[in-house]
């Protein structure tokens, strides 16, 4: 039986959740757990949900969706919490809100002007637990290298500690290899993949594959 892809509708419009909740309900397969204005709801009644993809409108009442995704990432780590994945509401297609979005901890943006099929198509897709979609689509459009002299030392001397294998691994990462082909081309087991994907993420302080694949484009791959 297909696992069934749980949904909370956060912030926005009472209309706009409602077209949504009612579009995402027709679909096999997607149960909405929780449809909220987001007044008064802390990251911690965010983590109590029992979801897979949390969709934030960007203007909550109490803060911007950015640094709520960030607020419920650290709590997670700091209670060893599994988190699920997050898009961000926005009102217009905009590349600045997509890299936002994923700068702090979530899959990508959405957007009310490009309809509901399209919505419900980018939610299906966070079905994948390592979604990292958003981040491939908008990649060529990124500066490559843009990082201080600093930031670059810092993130090169956390990844030194990456063996030939892992940084094999990190480089395919980064040539937008999928998991499955960075294991044949490596020659290691697929959760060998993840682990090092993982591993990299939290020598960087980061949270999720987006941001890593983001941070790594940025620096220029540190030439891995």
């Amino acid at each position: 039986m297909p696992k069934v892809l749980r949904v909370a509708l956060i912030g926005g419009s009472e209309i706009l959740r409602g077209a949504r909740r009612a579009a995402l309900e027709a679909t096999p397969n997607v149960q909405v757990v929780t449809d909220s204005d987001g007044f008064g709801l802390s990251a911690d009644e965010i983590l109590s949900y029992n979801f897979d993809v949390v969709v934030l409108d960007q203007r909550l009442p109490n803060s911007s969706a950015f640094d709520f995704v960030r607020a419920i990432h650290a709590l997670a780590k700091i209670n060893a919490t599994e988190v699920g994945r997050f898009l961000i509401s926005s009102p217009y297609d905009n590349l600045e809100s997509r890299i936002l979005a994923v700068e702090a901890g979530a899959v990508d943006a959405v957007f009310i002007d490009q309809g509901i099929e399209r919505f419900v198509a980018t939610v299906i897709r966070c079905s994948d637990s390592d979604a990292d979609f958003g981040i491939r689509d908008i990649l060529p459009e990124i500066q490559s290298g843009k990082t201080t002299e600093e930031e670059f030392a810092k993130a090169s001397l956390a990844l030194d500690v990456l063996d030939g294998k892992e940084e094999a691994i990190i480089r395919s990462f980064c040539e937008l290899k999928t998991d499955a082909q960075i294991a044949q081309i490596v020659q290691v087991p697929k959760l060998k993949v993840r682990q090092t994907i993982s591993k990299a993420q939290n020598l960087l302080l980061l949270s999720t594959r987006s941001q890593l694949l983001l941070k790594l484009h940025e620096l220029g791959e540190l030439t891995l």
